[in-house]
């Protein structure tokens, strides 16, 4: 499978690894024995099989990442900002998958998926849930440069946050990166382990590798336990421990950024790496434009009416509860107007003026960021002749006459367009329905499984027929498990599921299904 967007097995293994906190070494500790370890890479393979509910297996595997980053960002209020953070994105994604069909490869469609929504998601999300948690109350210390989780792109050098964010550290602890992991290093000492954190650090201050969240923080939690410890009052530190926390969740991010960041890095080049951190930082700075008449008019809310500080917190959720709902029906009305005036304008880009006059209805966040996704979706033009060969397919599958030699027909000019890869689920699905009407089930799901796994992460919405007849060739193969696959996979999708329909996906109402879907035929496929 060439032309698709990721699993979600590989997105939430993505997850476990950006978060690093899962330890790669022997003797790091983060709170799971091995019985747990074993346990999450059980169910990260199960869930890469896609074995079982998808939606819950996923839903398990987030809650354990969640509890693993609880020991990374013990603030209850910044862990549930960064997991309700982490679901945005994934709910934009399961969305993706649900109703967008993609024609280019795995990591063209990456790259699509991260400008068209996972950044413009992001952007929201780290400012809506800061307010929401109110976390500028919590009283944490951070890097004075706005962009300190973002790398710095200087030519062909780059300072990654973890760069940032140490050299912070040090600054914020009055300490040299040396005395800091070996305090009081000399020629006249010989220290194996402070020695060896010393020499980590400095690999990682430099970009030359990046350490576990495991590893990371223990290092520093010693480099802390050393300074405080120190016999020598030169060396010696106290730090208070509002300061300590805030280093900590400062790395933790700084740490996942720089992972993201060298995984884009690696695929896509330094340009590409930069054209993301533009468009986020624009999306970021356009939406603190709106965000700061809301922030003052919640702010004066609490002073004027003199809101007792045990129920500020209320106050900031509700308002922003308020605030989102408000924030989002408008984006929808700017969307239905916009769909017109493309539409009353050849899809061509609207006039200055007209632009400006939707920044004054709308805000510029919702206008700049809506025009920027149309921009983007220019930029991954759909191959030529695409939306005709998949009309065409579907027409073919709606005539009941389609026989294979119309179908090598419509394959051949899927080759002549150089689409062949594209709708290579297509062509499988017609042949499989030939053999579906002519009673020849087991030949038909032969084919109908080859459209169903081709389909999943690239058909979109078209796949909603396709996913109840290959439930219902299981059904009439004698296949549980694939039918169970098939079902899992549809209400994962939200497909309505023959016979199931609204019913709970119960044991016994499956073997009904089962059971029913092996005697039943239908006319329109």
């Amino acid at each position: 499978m060439n032309d698709n967007f990721p699993t979600l097995g590989e997105l939430v293994k993505f997850a476990f690894d950006a978060a690093g906190v899962l330890p790669r070494k022997r003797g790091e500790n983060d709170g799971l024995n091995d019985t747990d370890k074993k346990r999450i890479q059980k169910q990260l393979q199960r869930l890469t099989d896609e074995e079982g509910s998808l939606t819950d297996r996923c839903g398990e595997l987030i809650r354990n990442l969640g509890f693993l980053t609880a020991g990374a960002i013990p603030n209850a209020k910044v862990n549930l900002a960064f997991g309700e953070g982490v679901m945005d994105l994934f709910e934009v994604y399961n969305a993706v998958i649900r109703d967008e069909g993609t024609y280019l490869n795995k990591k063209d469609s990456i790259l699509w998926f991260c400008r068209a929504h996972a950044i413009p998601r992001l952007a929201i999300s780290i400012q809506k849930h800061a307010l929401r948690f109110n976390l500028a109350s919590e009283g944490f210390a951070i890097p004075p440069d706005p962009n300190w989780y973002l790398p710095t792109v200087n030519g062909d050098e780059i300072i990654l946050p973890i760069k940032k964010a140490m050299s912070w550290v040090y600054e914020a602890c009055g300490v040299s990166r040396t005395h800091f992991h070996y305090p009081g290093k000399s020629a006249n000492t010989d220290d194996a382990e402070l020695q060896q954190n010393l020499e980590n650090a400095s690999d990682w201050f430099k970009g030359e590798r990046l350490p576990s969240w495991p590893g990371l923080s223990w290092n520093f939690a010693r480099s802390f336990e050393h300074l405080e410890s120190h016999s020598d009052r030169a060396y010696q530190r106290h730090f208070p421990e509002k300061l300590r926390e805030s280093i900590f969740q400062v790395l933790f991010l700084a740490r996942l950024a720089t992972y993201i960041c060298n995984l884009i890095k690696e695929a896509y080049g330094t340009v590409i790496l930069e054209q993301l951190i533009t468009q986020f930082t624009q999306h970021r700075d356009w939406l603190s434009v709106d965000l700061d008449s809301f922030t003052e008019e919640t702010t004066s809310y609490i002073e004027g009416y003199s809101v007792p500080p045990i129920a500020i917190d209320t106050v900031w959720m509700e308002f922003s509860e308020q605030y989102w709902t408000w924030f989002r029906d408008r984006y929808a009305d700017l969307a239905n107007t916009l769909d017109y005036l493309l539409h009353e304008n050849d899809y061509n880009p609207l006039p200055a003026d007209t632009v400006a006059e939707l920044i004054q209805r709308y805000g510029e966040y919702s206008v700049r960021t809506a025009l920027d996704r149309l921009e983007i979706n220019r930029e991954f033009s759909i191959p030529s002749g695409f939306p005709q060969r998949l009309g065409e397919g579907f027409e073919l599958k709606k005539n009941s006459e389609c026989s294979d030699e119309d179908i090598d027909q419509y394959l051949q000019a899927l080759r002549q367009d150089g689409l062949a890869s594209h709708l290579n689920w297509m062509e499988r699905w017609l042949r499989a329905v030939v053999r579906y009407r002519n009673g020849d089930y087991e030949s038909a799901f032969y084919h109908m499984e080859y459209a169903f796994e081709q389909a999943k992460y690239r058909a979109g919405g078209s796949q909603y027929l396709l996913v109840n007849q290959f439930i219902e060739l299981a059904a009439k193969t004698d296949r549980w498990k694939s039918f169970k696959k098939g079902v899992e996979w549809a209400l994962y999708i939200g497909v309505s599921i023959r016979w199931l329909r609204a019913q709970e996906p119960t044991e016994e109402a499956l073997q009904f299904v089962f059971a029913m879907m092996q005697k039943a035929t239908y006319a329109q496929l």
